[in-house]
């Protein structure tokens, strides 16, 4: 079941819009600008107000929706049967409800875009350093029980600073988790820390299932649509390699490695600007 309602707030250029999923669950979006209509997916620590100046860099060509993923901005819970299964009726609601055929995610995005994919129709997509876990050694994984553990204890700072050190996107990785902590909480304060703070328990959820799903990506062998590949130059070599193994698996395929950007570069606080210009000319080509 898809509806639709929108809000237009006159005192800025985003109008705020909620559809219903598959489950009844209300799914916020906020959209800009006119043409073709594209929807925009943000990663795990993320709503969709962190996308702002990504959406209008590319709202001179396109009429962007940027999504607030279940749990958290404008929308509603994730459920106590979430699965990403989910995140893909969200996405379908939406593009029903606005006919769109352009995608963008990023990270844990990324991969709902995938996995969205399989089932969607999209003309293009483009996905930047999604969440796809290829394989792994069983102790990968042991900062999750740890993460989880830290949640129970109510120490949101040790649950971050294991996620941090656990997802291999940061230095901080090679760094004793006590070490990690305190610079994570002298870098990251005030309303970032608050926003990160309220989302660390679906982030976690989040987490099991890219756990989950790993090793599953030969099952993007059915994606249909052109697909541009992005990662930045400064993340690691698993991310590359994710990108390359990513390029063999879906038959059409463009990669692109931006330089001196890494795993946040689409966040308003980064580079959203200069991602978004490479995404708009894949899109327009």
């Amino acid at each position: 079941m898809v509806s639709a309602k929108t809000n237009t707030n006159f005192l800025d250029s985003f109008a705020h819009s909620t559809v219903v999923s598959k489950d009844g669950t209300t799914i916020g979006y906020q959209s800009i600008g006119k043409g073709p209509s594209l929807i925009l997916i943000h990663g795990a620590l993320s709503t969709s107000n962190d996308f702002t100046k990504f959406a209008r860099e590319l709202s001179d060509s396109f009429r962007v929706h940027v999504m607030d993923r279940r749990g958290r901005g404008g929308s509603g819970p994730q459920g106590i049967d979430y699965s990403i299964k989910k995140e893909c009726e969200d996405v379908r609601s939406l593009q029903e409800a606005t006919g769109a055929t352009y995608v963008f995610g990023h990270s844990y995005g990324g991969l709902v875009t995938l996995e969205a994919a399989r089932t969607s129709t999209f003309k293009k997509m483009a996905v930047y350093e999604p969440g796809v876990s290829m394989k792994s050694i069983p102790t990968d994984w042991d900062w999750l029980p740890e993460y989880e553990n830290d949640m129970n204890k109510k120490d949101f700072r040790g649950a971050f600073a294991s996620f941090v050190r656990g997802s291999g996107h940061t230095p901080l990785k090679r760094l004793p988790k006590w070490y990690a902590k305190f610079i994570l909480r002298l870098v990251i304060r005030g309303n970032h820390w608050n926003q990160i703070e309220n989302l660390l328990p679906e982030n976690l959820i989040e987490h099991r299932e890219v756990k989950r799903l790993e090793s599953t990506f030969p099952n993007y062998q059915m994606i249909d649509a052109n697909v541009l590949l992005i990662a930045g130059g400064k993340s690691p070599d698993s991310v590359h390699q994710m990108i390359r193994v990513l390029d063999e698996t879906i038959s059409r395929t463009q990669t692109l490695i931006i330089p001196n950007l890494d795993h946040l570069a689409p966040d308003n606080k980064y580079a959203p600007v200069e991602v978004a210009q490479h995404v708009k000319r894949y899109f327009l080509s």
